[in-house]
């Protein structure tokens, strides 16, 4: 039987060779041909890796990164709205606060919240590390705005913090990934293993068409990974599986 180079797919690949796989086994004889046990593990640590792989696919923290670029975005437009009103107050001390502070929003852009969201990100730590060094702090204290900043300081900490427990999220999906594709590979191994010796053992011409419809897929989808496989970084990849399945 044709060698499968697991390493060469990627999470995707490998689902989509291990279900043709078992839709092609399963068109056999496969109980007669004592493929049943082989066949039930592999179909069953399928459905765990297909289970952790669509999990994967939803990232459950876009729209709460959504929602809290949002809310952030509205402090900031508060934030900036106030200090362009106290711009127009009567008293003096007043106005020239609310108008240095607006060049500082200004230097860093008072569009900055249509950037893109790491843009937005460094624009808005910038702004706020100048606006809590003085004058500017004072500036804040003299036009009454402390609240305002506050709350556009505490949404801004608020989206980042989110981003970070994304950034894990997706390390820990990832590992899960990987912990299920482990077992899948080894279940595979040991049914295309049993199916090769079935070859040997038996005079079941159903083994010998089996296989003939298995090594035609399995150069088909050996062959289309390889046209998608990069090797930067996955012959460490390769030789890790080769070490470890």
């Amino acid at each position: 039987m044709n060698k499968v180079s697991y390493y060469l797919f990627s999470h995707n690949a490998l689902f989509t060779f291990v279900k043709d796989s078992i839709g092609i086994i399963e068109e056999s004889p496969a109980e007669d041909l004592g493929l049943k046990v082989f066949l039930d593990m592999v179909k069953a640590r399928f459905q765990i890796y297909e289970s952790v792989l669509q999990h994967d696919k939803v990232d459950p923290y876009t729209a709460k990164l959504n929602a809290a670029d949002h809310e952030r975005d509205d402090r900031f437009l508060g934030f900036k709205g106030y200090v362009s009103v106290c711009m127009y107050r009567k008293q003096e001390a007043v106005q020239m606060a609310a108008q240095e502070i607006n060049r500082v929003i200004h230097r860093y852009g008072g569009d900055l919240y249509r950037m893109a969201n790491a843009e937005e990100s460094a624009a808005l730590d910038n702004l706020i590390m100048d606006l809590k060094a003085e004058p500017y702090k004072t500036h804040i204290a003299t036009i009454k705005a402390e609240e305002w900043f506050a709350e556009m300081e505490a949404d801004q900490q608020a989206y980042k913090a989110l981003g970070q427990e994304q950034v894990v999220q997706s390390n820990s999906s990832s590992h899960s990934v990987i912990n299920a594709r482990k077992p899948l590979v080894k279940a595979c191994r040991s049914l295309l293993s049993m199916i090769e010796l079935q070859q040997t053992a038996s005079e079941n011409p159903a083994i010998s068409i089996l296989i003939d419809q298995l090594n035609n897929h399995i150069s088909k989808s050996v062959a289309n990974a390889r046209l998608s496989h990069s090797l930067t970084g996955n012959e460490t990849e390769a030789e890790k599986e080769k070490l470890v399945e």
